[in-house]
Formats: structure tokens, sequence, C-alpha cells
């Protein structure tokens, strides 16, 4: 398999693209997904970003290997990175 472009990734991802992937690295403010079928793209979910309907997650991320199902946020072509987000942006969180 080839690796895309970044142009190509752009085009195939585009901002509130649904996406699903495994957690490959896990840091203290954020996780690296491999998102399924395109292992080559770079996908970070940080954690503000990370805000499930599972309320019992205690704002914790989630855990190598495993299974996020999120949207494209944001683009950032100096990092040639997908931004995912899971549930709701923090600022629409009731509280």
């Amino acid at each position: 398999m080839s690796l895309k472009s970044w142009a190509e990734t752009k085009s195939h991802y585009p901002v509130g693209t649904r996406v699903t992937g495994r957690v490959k690295v896990k840091f203290q403010h954020g996780v690296f997904l491999e998102l399924d079928g395109d292992p080559e793209v770079r996908a970070f979910m940080d954690l503000l970003s990370y805000n499930p309907d599972d309320a019992a997650r205690g704002g914790s991320l989630p855990e190598i290997g495993e299974l996020v199902t999120g949207s494209v946020a944001q683009l950032v072509d100096r990092d040639q990175q997908l931004r995912i987000r899971v549930g709701p942006p923090f600022w629409e969180r009731a509280g």
C-alpha cells in the first residue's frame, strides 16, 4: 500500500468526517490513533477533545488498544495531522 499524500488525506477526511481508530500511543494530554483502513494517516485526539457520552470515564483518555469513534475536528497542515473529537466540544458540555 502506498502512502497517501497530505492533499489526498485532507480530501478523504474533510472536517466532520466520522472515523474509527485504535489508540496506538498515549500521553498525559492526548492519544494518537491508527485509523481503520488507513494506518499511515496521523490522527491525534487531545484530552479536551474527548467528551464521550459515558460520563463514568471521569475525563480520562482511552487506553492503548482501545477503539475510538469520533469526528475530524481540524486538519493541521503544519503537522500533516487530523485532529479528532469525540462528543461535543468542551465548551458545549452542560456543567
